[in-house]
């Protein structure tokens, strides 16, 4: 394999992920996604070509807008390593196979945007969930999937995260009165399930759930040690909610790596 086309794969990442920036600033607002320029978020300044240009322009400004010298969230240049880095390691370990390459990258595109929209917003739209699951059928009827083999495993992995999740949140509601889980991670799910089918659906929740509960603690500390909010009672803790999307996400990537 060339390191040029190492470096290729990664610049196409970045590339992505700048867009996949737009999606997310975007979609929640239900602002149009593909016919406005892009614009700084604090004065509202149409940006020049040359302060789009990926990662390299957050740092050549030194992070801020170039008007307004506002800082420009860090999520950007985030966004755009991570998929680069991610798009990077799909190549590395499904080079030989193109279409299945393809099809983990358009998996990681759509599980990058819902994550950040789901930390952003505790929600996840219907528009990039659903899309993962007839995407997941199509790779495995296919025939590229190196984890699930055909149409009908996957079809059944699909509907079968979808049950669990929900069988889950019903237990939940049982004891605790209130829900649990979101429909948008049943949906996610569900996407999960015709990728990777459900024998991933152990390690994908553990994985997600013990990611999300350290990243949870590690972050009241951090609130706790920066005093930005008040100390919360043990119950009011309990019924924090916390989006679940991002973890679940992280838990398909770890099985996809190892598994």
């Amino acid at each position: 394999m060339s390191y040029y086309l190492f470096i290729f794969v990664f610049i196409i990442g970045l590339c992505l992920g700048s867009f996949l920036n737009v999606l997310i600033h975007r979609l929640p607002k239900g602002e149009k996604v593909f016919l406005d320029r892009s614009k700084c978020p604090h004065c509202g300044t149409y940006l020049k070509w040359y302060h789009n240009i990926p990662l390299l322009s957050f740092i050549l400004l030194r992070g801020r807008c170039a008007f307004c010298h506002q800082k420009i969230s860090l999520i950007y240049p985030a966004v755009e390593l991570l998929t680069a880095t991610l798009l990077l390691l799909v190549y590395l370990k499904f080079y030989y196979h193109l279409t299945t390459f393809i099809f983990l990258a358009i998996y990681l595109l759509f599980g990058i945007t819902i994550s950040f929209i789901d930390l952003k917003t505790k929600e996840i739209p219907d528009i990039l969930s659903l899309p993962l699951f007839f995407l997941g059928i199509l790779f495995s009827s296919l025939g590229h999937n190196p984890k699930v083999p055909g149409f009908e495993l996957s079809f059944i992995s699909g509907l079968a995260g979808i049950g669990l999740l929900f069988l889950i949140n019903e237990v939940y509601y049982f004891l605790t009165k209130r829900d649990g889980i979101g429909m948008g991670d049943l949906k996610l799910m569900a996407g999960i399930g015709s990728y990777f089918s459900y024998y991933s659906f152990y390690y994908v929740l553990l994985y997600g759930s013990i990611i999300g509960v350290v990243s949870y603690f590690i972050h009241r500390i951090y609130q706790k040690m920066m005093k930005k909010e008040k100390v919360e009672e043990a119950e009011e803790l309990l019924k924090t909610e916390i989006p679940f999307g991002p973890f679940l996400f992280i838990g398909s990537l770890l099985y996809l790596f190892f598994h």
